[in-house]
């Protein structure tokens, strides 16, 4: 097997964290699950602090960074970026999100690190209503509507079918952006 990159581990890491929670992020168990030894994990890692620091930053820009810099390709604020953000919530990565929030639970700086990615999602849904017309009250408000339906869909995404998930997502985004 070739060397593993930083990113690889990382991602490995947020894979394995979605599937056997945080306690699976242990350089022992992350590099038998591999087919390395420990000392490609140490190779990008000081610690295992070091490691879950760089997940956390990892799930930061996969579910902050990114997705906000593919909405911004589109010229248009008409609703579509904030419906495509919401589409794009709706996704494969909630597995992680309750995760990383199940991990926050018994940590300060994974709680830490939730909060801010939570203020990040909202200030840019705040600004992207804003951009739209609505006053900085209806906009700050609805951006929370928008992302407490966004925690919510945690909850019950495996309860209700694909169909009934877009009609309720085309009704959020038409009573948040009118």
């Amino acid at each position: 097997m070739d060397r593993l990159t930083k990113t690889e581990w990382l991602d490995h890491g947020l894979e394995a964290l979605a599937m056997d929670g945080f306690t699976a992020l242990k350089a022992d168990k992350l590099s038998k699950s591999l087919g390395v030894s420990r000392g490609s994990f140490y190779w990008h890692f000081k610690n295992l602090a070091d490691f879950h620091m760089g997940v956390l930053e990892r799930w930061q820009e996969l579910t902050v960074a990114l997705p906000i810099s593919d909405v911004e390709a589109s010229p248009a604020n008409d609703g579509s970026r904030i419906e495509a953000l919401v589409q794009l919530a709706a996704g494969d990565s909630l597995k992680v999100e309750r995760a990383v929030r199940a991990w926050a639970e018994s940590s300060d700086s994974v709680k830490n690190a939730v909060k801010h990615v939570d203020q990040m999602r909202v200030a840019y849904l705040q600004q992207s209503l804003g951009e739209m017309g609505l006053s900085q009250e209806k906009a700050s408000a609805r951006a929370y509507l928008i992302y407490y339906a966004f925690l919510g869909q945690m909850i019950f995404f495996d309860e209700i079918s694909a169909d009934k998930r877009e009609q309720v997502i085309a009704e959020l985004i038409q009573l948040s952006t009118q």
